[in-house]
């Protein structure tokens, strides 16, 4: 097996803004079941059979529900310089790895880029620009952070397709009537202020 088509798209949606859909087939004539959006945190390989019985190398992705990242703030007095930095090395981070590190590294690489990313906004959303409504318990204004190219709000993404944005736009964006728009006006204004760093 090699990265190519099908499995080069998973081990980098998240990099390119895309959902990892996961249905589960339930046996012949029996249908299919969507099991949710989930994120590749990271692909091992092995050996295994082929059709024929013959062993080759195949890749396992390491699957993860892409929902329940809690926000974790950064270290006091880190940069948004180095913030930054660690956020684009978290999208970037799908890698070989065993099973018992896919969680952990998915976790970890989550709270670096919503750190990157709601210290970036510092404060005021990213979509209608006002201020936070809002300051949490521990002092940091309250916003969200939103995938403006993915169906859920969940899982680690790359910066260039994340935004900050008060929890009225949030709901907006995914339930209001002008709610596209005001993601694609999100998404231009993520595109005029973030590049990948090379």
């Amino acid at each position: 097996m090699e990265f190519v088509r099908g499995n080069k798209a998973t081990r980098g949606h998240a990099a390119d803004g895309k959902d990892l859909l996961l249905f589960e087939a339930l046996g012949k004539g029996k249908g299919i079941r969507f099991k949710g959006v989930f994120s590749c945190t990271s692909w091992e390989t092995r050996s295994g059979p082929d059709k024929s019985g013959n062993p080759r190398r195949v890749i396992v992705f390491h699957l993860v529900p892409a929902d329940g990242i809690e926000y974790i703030p950064p270290v006091a007095g880190t940069s948004l310089e180095e913030l930054r930095r660690k956020a684009y090395e978290a999208s970037r981070d799908v890698t070989e790895r065993s099973t018992s590190d896919a969680r952990r590294s998915y976790y970890k690489r989550s709270a670096d880029v919503r750190a990157y990313v709601l210290a970036r906004a510092a404060g005021t959303c990213e979509a209608c620009k006002r201020p936070a409504p809002f300051v949490r318990l521990d002092g940091l204004p309250y916003l969200e952070p939103h995938h403006t190219r993915r169906v859920s709000d969940g899982g680690p993404d790359d910066p260039r397709w994340m935004g900050a944005v008060c929890s009225n736009c949030h709901r907006e964006i995914h339930h209001g009537a002008n709610g596209s728009a005001l993601n694609v006006k999100l998404q231009e204004y993520l595109g005029s202020i973030e590049t990948a760093p090379r």
